[in-house]
């Protein structure tokens, strides 16, 4: 009879013995990864700035719930409302480098945020302005790869005369601009938008796509993490989850993946 009642003391305590090194292990990983981003994002305790660049066609507006969302967040933002249809890519690129350079930002931890051919001038000019304190990098539907719609519509003269100075650099092929643009010497991850079936919300598109890139045309080498979430191209800057993810990268370094989004434009 004792052994009996001893053995029911005996379980419960070892139950909260395990317990206890569950939380007890449980709270210090979360301790570390706290810290681990503290880290990174304070880069020695320098102030984190996030620059964003909009897509082709597009203004600052397009970028501005983001921008919201890093500013109420307690970041630094810079919003540029750069022209993307009367300066080409490297232009563009060089103009960021003066702006960021006259106005001191440099100073700070940089981290960018695109939207489509803004991530071509974010890749561009990190690979070729090296500024000296960069943190993390997250492209939203970038055409890394070039577009097949560039590609096949790029001698249509109303379409160049809408792109004007950038068709060149959106084309799709091994030697094309957009797949060579470099690769960004930081942690960057690629959010594309799509179905998440074997076909995307178009037919001229092979495979998923979000009405204008397919899938595959977002990726590039090197990517420290990678979601598709279900949004169209045009809107998909605009979208919660995508801007939850897209918080969730820059402070952490990947992506949640738990967020989901059951509402397909």
């Amino acid at each position: 009879m004792l052994k009996r009642n001893w053995s029911l003391v005996r379980t419960p305590s070892l139950l909260v013995v395990l317990l206890s090194l569950f939380v007890y292990q449980t709270a210090k990983a979360a301790l570390q990864e706290e810290i681990e981003t503290i880290a990174a994002n304070q880069d020695s305790g320098r102030e984190s700035m996030v620059i964003f660049l909009h897509g082709a066609l597009k203004t600052a507006w397009s970028m501005k719930r983001l921008e919201t969302a890093f500013a109420d967040s307690g970041y630094l933002t810079y919003n540029w409302d750069y022209n993307s249809r009367d300066f080409n890519v490297i232009q563009n690129a060089a103009k960021l480098d003066s702006i960021i350079r006259d106005n001191g930002y440099d100073r700070y931890q940089l981290n960018f945020v695109t939207h489509s051919m803004g991530g071509i001038v974010a890749r561009y000019y990190l690979s070729n302005y090296h500024p000296p304190h960069v943190g993390r990098f997250v492209m939203i539907a970038p055409p890394n790869q070039g577009s097949k719609i560039a590609t096949e519509l790029q001698d249509f003269a109303p379409f160049r005369w809408l792109y004007k100075k950038n068709v060149d650099y959106l084309l799709t092929g091994k030697n094309a601009f957009a797949p060579n643009a470099g690769i960004p010497n930081c942690p960057f991850g690629i959010i594309a938008g799509g179905t998440g079936g074997k076909y995307g919300y178009t037919w001229y598109l092979p495979g998923d796509d979000d009405t204008i890139l397919s899938v595959t045309q977002t990726k590039l080498p090197g990517a420290k993490d990678f979601i598709l979430l279900h949004h169209i191209h045009a809107t998909i800057m605009l979208q919660d989850d995508t801007i939850r993810e897209t918080l969730y990268f820059i402070r952490h370094g990947q992506f949640n993946h738990h967020i989901t989004n059951t509402e397909i434009e």
